[in-house]
């Protein structure tokens, strides 16, 4: 995979996701790096947030923070092989609905082109201080 950051299109990926399409797009503050392209960025936060609405009733994403994970990092289960796929494993930190939570991103190459991807939630949902 390409070792290059996308921070600027996932910044376009997170507004679209992060709000209803009527109401004014938030700024989504991203930090971090990822391996993941424009698309699959979105793929990923729209994921998040579907997961963020069914758990705590609010898709609203704030910020995120992605950390590409070394080789050695040992994935929380369950989850994907990514790492003998072909991928690799992220940790991003969504700031949602004024609660932080962390995601385990495994992400490898799709034998039918593009990627394939799986989530796992890391512990749950913590109250930002104010």
């Amino acid at each position: 995979m390409k070792r290059i950051p996308v921070i600027a299109a996932m910044i376009a990926a997170a507004a679209l996701v992060a709000s209803p399409p009527a109401a004014a797009s938030p700024q989504v503050t991203l930090t971090g790096r990822t391996l993941a392209t424009p698309k699959l960025a979105g793929d990923l936060m729209r994921t998040i947030a579907g997961y963020s609405r069914r758990s705590a009733g609010c898709a609203t994403i704030s910020s995120a923070h992605m950390q590409v994970m070394s080789r050695s990092y040992a994935p929380r289960q369950p989850t994907r092989p990514a790492t003998t796929l072909g991928g690799h494993f992220e940790i991003w930190t969504i700031n949602a609905c004024a609660a932080a939570q962390r995601f385990q991103v495994a992400m490898w190459p799709s034998p039918r082109g593009g990627a394939e991807f799986a989530i796992t939630p890391l512990g749950g949902r913590v109250p930002l201080r104010r």
